[in-house]
């Protein structure tokens, strides 16, 4: 029998915030509940400093030390998540990324169908303190990234600064995501078991894909959804035309999309892949173990119902063999 895909959490956010004491924070948590938490360490040198740290309270530490988890070491995290789950049997996985560390790319990597099988992306959690200008624009880019793509804010070190200069921080970063909750924190001290809680508290009209604690309408394609990655699990051959025409009308807001699939009468596995400002690329592959036919979009901001239909338009059914 197959077992179900553990938790995967991404904790990400600017150098210096916090994170590893959050992460301690966090362990303390699961640990007093039994909970069995496997931990990845992403440092960008060459020895992991915070790792023997963590392991005080992880079942396992893994360290993915000597490059950025987002490039480097890539590879690297799908075979450590396999690691903490087979051999260590983690019930979750918690991921603490290097300030260099690009979440959009760490999304990419754990979103891959194979590793789906073991992890699924459950909550990107970033921690922050108010900037300085003197940032490098490659560490400025990243603490954009992290605030972008956060289901969780967490605003810490408030203790540092006066109220007028912390407001204007608060109030700065929730302009660049109003979708995520916003927490602030002195020494990132944090309710854990409220912050793993539902976001029951939001109602949207507009369409969204934050989706915690909301039931949907029922499919006829099954889909996995995280605020900024949805798998779409297809449950037949696509007709080509029809899936073609569907991958062009991918929004901006889409930033990436990828999957395999089969299209009817063509007995070839399909490998798609799709990242801007490319075009969507459709070619055949051939593959020792075949991974669950699905699409994955990553993207924040688009409507997920749409997008889903008019790819459940795109399966064949029974006796449709219009091209």
């Amino acid at each position: 029998m197959t077992q179900p895909a553990v938790p995967f959490y991404i904790l990400c956010g600017s150098l210096g915030a916090g994170k590893t004491t959050l992460l301690m924070r966090l362990l303390e948590h699961w640990k007093r509940r039994g909970i069995r938490a496997g931990v990845l360490m992403n440092e960008a040198g060459e020895i992991s400093i915070d790792g023997p740290r963590a392991g005080t309270m992880a079942e396992q530490v893994m360290n993915l030390a000597g490059g950025c988890v987002c490039c480097d070491t890539k590879e690297d995290l799908s075979w450590g998540i396999a690691q903490l789950v087979r051999e260590y049997k983690s019930e979750l996985i918690v991921l603490e990324c290097s300030g260099l560390a690009d979440p959009a790319e760490v999304v990419d990597g754990v979103t891959d169908l194979y590793t789906a099988r073991l992890a699924r992306l459950e909550r990107i959690i970033a921690l922050l303190q108010p900037i300085t200008n003197d940032q490098s624009p490659s560490s400025t880019f990243v603490t954009e990234q992290a605030i972008r793509y956060a289901d969780e804010l967490i605003l810490n070190k408030r203790d540092l600064y006066v109220p007028g200069h912390w407001e204007q921080f608060k109030a700065s970063i929730v302009a660049r995501n109003a979708h995520a909750r916003v927490w602030e924190t002195t020494h990132a001290r944090i309710d854990a078991a409220a912050l793993f809680s539902g976001h029951a508290s939001l109602s949207r009209e507009e369409p969204t894909n934050v989706e915690f604690g909301r039931s949907r309408p029922p499919s006829r394609l099954r889909a996995g959804y995280h605020p900024m990655a949805t798998t779409v699990r297809l449950p037949g051959t696509l007709n080509r035309d029809r899936f073609l025409t569907w991958a062009k009308t991918l929004p901006k807001e889409i930033e990436r999309a990828k999957g395999f699939l089969r299209f009817t009468q063509e007995p070839e596995l399909q490998e798609f892949q799709y990242a801007p400002p490319g075009e969507p690329a459709v070619l055949p592959v051939m593959l020792l173990d075949e991974p669950e036919n699905a699409i994955v979009l990553i993207g924040r901001g688009y409507d997920v119902d749409r997008y889903c239909a008019e790819l459940s338009a795109c399966v064949e059914t029974i006796g449709d063999n219009t091209r």
